[in-house]
């Protein structure tokens, strides 16, 4: 039961029919406003390759059989003949036309679309799903089965049609001919219909208890070709001997439900394979229709012929629409996951007011946080004020709750208890794009992107402009990052990181560093927060950043956040965390004389930078 709850928890109530229909409607109003001249001529093309094989198989050979059995004019059949050979000459050009235009141009287009629709929402939703193992899971299966879903619904699609389409053509037929042919196509139906929907039941299920043992294997994948692992792998090579037996035990699990598995597969997909549809025919039907010839003469060879085969393809389809059910099913399973993404509702909500006012203090009272409802608390109590061109340092020891901090700061989260005001208004009024714009960030878990140095400093569309270009060298020199000494061939349009150009860089860690502190540079903001910003430079490097910070940030309001201390000396406030609290606050001086934990971290790092 927990297997299938977890299939899809968007939908409240409603049986998996109701589910299955309602994400089919979806993906098929998508296709439409994708493309909806291209899906009618694909509902076009499938009902005209079941009349065209009605005509084909049943019209045209149950003539020339008849015509042969009682011995009709040749030139009939003659002109019969020229005319399917000219209706399957058209119905080809118009099928060519369709798979070839779907193949190349179509559906790259709606892979496109549906993933455009996903990236747009991870850009949306909070920076707490990422927190969340179970919605970040369904995050990366949208991402996966994005095209999949895509593909399995057009060939889901082109098969309901063609199968709907067949069994109205051949119940007509029958029912005017022979109802008793009807039942044993119901008899194949039912039978088909419920093997089929245990075996892809189980099918789903196996994938679903896979997805977890699957991503840890693509993870270790990752870690034995990517580059930012291979220096470590091979220095500490114990590490890769326990990520090849990660890999051995995640092959393992993937056996284990294999034979968990793999005996109810194999009965019941013998059952929908084979006795739902040949034995119940050939076995059963055939010998009756041949036995009622011999005894009673009721019907005609060519008679048996056509019943046999219309009773075989009739069969065949509705065979195939019950398999296809529980396919459908399982699509909508991933469907539906797409569809529980795509339909988060955001719980930072947008403020509905404009910032017009400059900048003026940040005051945090009695501010607490905990990740999870109800869960350990990471922040309790923080009262905190910031004025206007203050330099304020924040720093304790690792797990103190200073990132934490600096993601309720910028309402990455929002506090749990109490509230953070900017100029006396709480932060919540405030159009999220507005608020957190008036922030330049440098953060210590920073990224460098596959793409230019200036690209990776300005961080939106490059005009490429002369005040653009100088704009980025003078943030880039700022950081104390001097294009010139790399000798780069593109200077600051070089591409970072040698994934995809040849001719790019790799930064070692502190020149990557400089990098990300020229980005708040180049933005110019009223606050600065700068997270951990010289945790990978050398003491010589990190004296003369800060010093380049305080010249330019002269008249702005910087907020430091470190554990290294010689980046905060010289701030007009210092906050003292630990375990979430702040335990002392002040300058640098009183702190030192009230011989607290903060003189005693200093005191402890004082021989490196003094």
């Amino acid at each position: 039961l927990a297997k299938w709850q977890y299939i899809y928890v968007a939908q409240k109530g409603g049986s998996a029919v109701k589910k299955t229909i309602r994400n089919q409607w979806y993906m098929v109003k998508f296709c439409m406003e994708a493309s909806p001249l291209h899906f009618l001529y694909h509902i076009v093309i499938c009902v005209g390759l079941e009349i065209f094989i009605f005509l084909e198989h049943t019209v045209w050979i149950g003539y020339n059989l008849d015509a042969a059995e009682q011995n009709r004019d040749f030139s009939r059949v003659l002109v019969m003949t020229v005319g399917m050979v000219v209706l399957l000459a058209f119905h080809q050009l118009c099928s060519s036309i369709y798979f070839y235009w779907s193949t190349t141009k179509i559906k790259p287009l709606l892979y496109q679309k549906l993933q455009a629709r996903i990236y747009g929402k991870a850009k949306a939703v909070d920076i707490a799903c990422y927190d969340d193992p179970q919605y970040y899971n369904e995050f990366i299966l949208s991402t996966t089965q994005a095209n999949q879903c895509i593909d399995r619904f057009y060939d889901d699609s082109y098969s309901v049609i063609r199968y709907v389409t067949c069994l109205l053509i051949d119940f007509v037929y029958l029912s005017v001919n022979s109802w008793a042919s009807l039942i044993v196509v119901l008899i194949c139906f039912l039978s088909k219909f419920w093997s089929s929907r245990a075996y892809y039941r189980l099918v789903t299920n196996k994938k679903l208890d896979a997805n977890i043992s699957e991503r840890k294997r693509k993870y270790q994948h990752r870690v034995f070709y990517l580059h930012d692992y291979a220096k470590e792998l091979r220095i500490n090579k114990k590490i890769g001997d326990m990520l090849m037996q990660d890999f051995q035990d995640c092959n393992e699990e993937l056996a284990q439900l294999n034979r968990h598995y793999g005996r109810r597969l194999a009965i019941y997909g013998f059952i929908k394979d084979y006795l739902s549809g040949n034995f119940i025919i050939y076995a059963i039907y055939l010998p009756i229709l041949i036995f009622v010839y011999q005894a009673y003469g009721g019907v005609t060879l060519s008679g048996i012929v056509i019943l046999n085969n219309m009773v075989r393809y009739m069969s065949k389809r509705g065979n195939k629409l019950a398999e296809l059910a529980p396919q459908l099913e399982m699509n909508s399973t991933f469907v539906g996951k797409i569809r529980s993404f795509l339909g988060y509702q955001v719980k930072i909500k947008d403020g509905e007011e404009s910032m017009q006012e400059e900048f003026e203090e940040l005051t945090l009272e009695n501010v607490s946080f905990a990740y999870t409802q109800g869960g350990r608390e990471i922040l309790h109590d923080i009262d905190m004020q910031i004025r206007k061109g203050q330099k304020i340092a924040i720093v304790g020891y690792n797990g103190a709750g200073k990132s934490t901090l600096v993601k309720l700061l910028l309402r990455l989260y929002d506090p749990t208890g109490g509230e953070i005001r900017r100029n006396g208004r709480n932060i919540q009024e405030f159009h999220l794009k507005d608020y957190q714009g008036d922030f330049g960030t440098v953060f210590q878990d920073y990224k460098m992107y596959a793409a230019t140095i200036r690209e990776n400093v300005v961080m939106d569309v490059c005009e490429h402009s002369k005040e653009e270009t100088y704009q980025v060298e003078k943030a880039l020199h700022r950081a104390r990052f001097a294009v010139d000494d790399y000798k780069l061939k593109y200077q600051i349009d070089t591409p970072l990181t040698t994934e995809f150009e040849a001719q790019g860089v790799n930064l070692s860690g502190g020149e990557g560093q400089k990098v990300a502190i020229a980005r708040s540079f180049y933005r110019n903001k009223a606050v600065m927060i700068m997270d951990e910003p010289s945790s990978a430079l050398d003491p010589m490097a990190e004296y003369q950043l800060n010093q380049a910070i305080h010249q330019i940030a002269e008249d702005k309001t910087v907020i430091f956040i470190s554990h290294r201390l010689s980046t905060t000396r010289d701030a007009d406030c210092i906050y003292m965390m630990e375990n979430g609290r702040i335990i002392e606050h002040g300058t640098h001086e009183k702190l030192l004389n009230s011989g607290g934990k903060y003189s005693k971290m200093w005191n402890v790092q004082a021989g490196r930078y003094i």
